[in-house]
This record gives structure tokens, sequence and C-alpha cells, in this order.
């Protein structure tokens, strides 16, 4: 997107008016681990292989990456966490070399978090994911969430490419006017649970400690007349309107380090 920026004219080579899938990747650098520590020993430890790897999200940042992916993949968008099954650069080099990075890394949809922290009632806050060759937790619970392997990916793209019903502009316009929208899917942190009555008469106050807290953090990455001055300088520089939309969009998602691809196919512009 920076370079795209620097060039006198900013456009796409693709068919915005075929059918295609915005595709969002956030990727994440796993940490490699041989000790799972638990300091709450009531929970039971994941099911891992060792080496094992994990990752850290916070899924109460207002405005954060979180919040983003959630929002967006509700508009529509395929949208996955990926972070590496290796450690260093030498495997890097190796596994770049041979075309498989992607195979040897971890591929999880935000809202496949958020629906297992669900499943056991965890309130939203810092979590951990860890992982292994062949199983992806949640913690604390912890809860094993599905893995999408690349090819599984791969095929998820071509078939709503071939089978959307609306076009990739239209697609596109949705995740635009919906970053505007994140507060809709934010979830507020939870008070800790009260254990006697001292606590419990204070309860409404504390939760209201904790919100005025939280509000106190929310600052916009891009206020409504900041989105809508860089649409129009880009759009001023753009081939089509469609471009500039894509370009700003992609643009405020690289700022949260969140990387966009607009995946369109032959068969659905021949079809």
């Amino acid at each position: 997107m920076p370079s795209l920026l620097q060039e006198k004219l900013v456009g796409f080579d693709v068919g915005f008016g075929g059918r295609g899938v915005p595709l969002l990747l956030q990727f994440k650098l796993g940490q490699s681990l041989k000790r799972f520590v638990r300091t709450d020993k009531d929970k039971p430890t994941p099911y891992l292989s060792r080496p094992f790897y994990r990752f850290s999200i916070d899924t109460t940042e207002p405005d954060g990456q979180f919040e983003t992916l959630i929002k967006a993949e509700l508009d529509g968008a395929e949208v996955y966490y990926v972070a590496p099954k290796f450690t260093d650069w030498s495997q890097y080099i190796q596994l770049f070399s041979d075309n498989k990075v992607l195979e040897n890394s971890v591929l999880v949809s935000p809202t496949k978090i958020r629906s297992g922290l669900d499943s056991e009632s965890l309130p939203d806050g810092m979590h951990r994911v860890v992982y292994d060759q062949r199983r992806i937790y949640i913690c604390s619970a912890p809860v094993r969430l599905d893995i999408v392997t690349p090819t599984t990916l791969a095929e998820i793209i071509r078939r709503r490419c071939l089978s959307e019903s609306t076009t990739l502009s239209d697609a596109v316009n949705r995740l635009y006017l919906g970053l505007a929208e994140r507060s809709q899917v934010r979830r507020y942190p939870q008070a800790a649970p009260a254990h006697d009555e001292s606590i419990q008469s204070d309860q409404s106050f504390r939760q209201l400690r904790i919100y005025t807290a939280f509000e106190d953090r929310i600052r916009p990455r891009l206020s409504s007349a900041e989105r809508s001055r860089l649409f129009e300088r880009i759009h001023a520089r753009s081939r089509s309107r469609d471009d500039a939309i894509a370009a700003a969009l992609g643009l405020e998602l690289w700022g949260l380090g969140i990387q966009m691809v607009l995946a369109t196919s032959a068969e659905a512009h021949s079809s």
C-alpha cells in the first residue's frame, strides 16, 4: 500500500464488477515453548506435542486488531490469523525456497476464537492461543479450535468467487463502511465475580469503574472526518471510485498490521 500511494496513479488490476472475495490475514509471531505452566491448577492442560507455540491476542482493544477482524468477517470477508510452526530464519529460508511456508503455518478465524471463548463462558480480554503441528487451543479453559489448511483455504476462496451473489465492488464497499461501525461488535470487559456479601454490595460501582476505564482506552484510529479526507485524496489520484475505496480500505487495515488480498478468478469473470 505505501508504494501504491507514492505513485501518481492509484489503481488495481482487479475486476470489481465480477464476483470476488476480500481475504484479510493477520500475521502473528509464534513463540516456541517446551513446557506448559498452569497458574490455575484446576484447569486441564491442553494436549500438545513438544515443542509447541503460542501467540497472544487482546479481544477487548477498542478499534484494535481483533475487533476489526471480527467486524470484517461478519461483513463477509475471509479472515484468518496466521502464525508459523517454525522458529528460526534457517527454517524459514528452507520453507520459502520449497514454497511451503503456508503449509507450515496455522490458520484460525477470529470468529472461531470468539465462539471458543463463548462455549466456556470465558470473558474477553488478553488470551493466549497455543498450537502444535496438528492442534490449536484458545486458553485458558482450554478450548480446541478448528484449523484451516492451505488447501481448504484455497477451496473456500475458489468456491466463494464462483458462488457469491454480490460483486467484489459491493464486498469492498461493505468492508470499508463497516470499519466505521466496529463498536457494533465491541464487548465490554467483565468484572471479577463476587465471592462475599461485601464485594457483592459494591459490584455495580466496580462495574462502572471498569466500563469507564475501558471507554477511556477508546482512541479511534481515524475519525470520520479524517477518513473522508484520506479517501478524497486517494480518489483524486485513482482510476475509479472502486480503486479509491480498495486503496483506502487496504491502507487503513495496513495501519493495524492486517494484510488485504482481493481474490477473483477467471471462472468468476467468464460466468
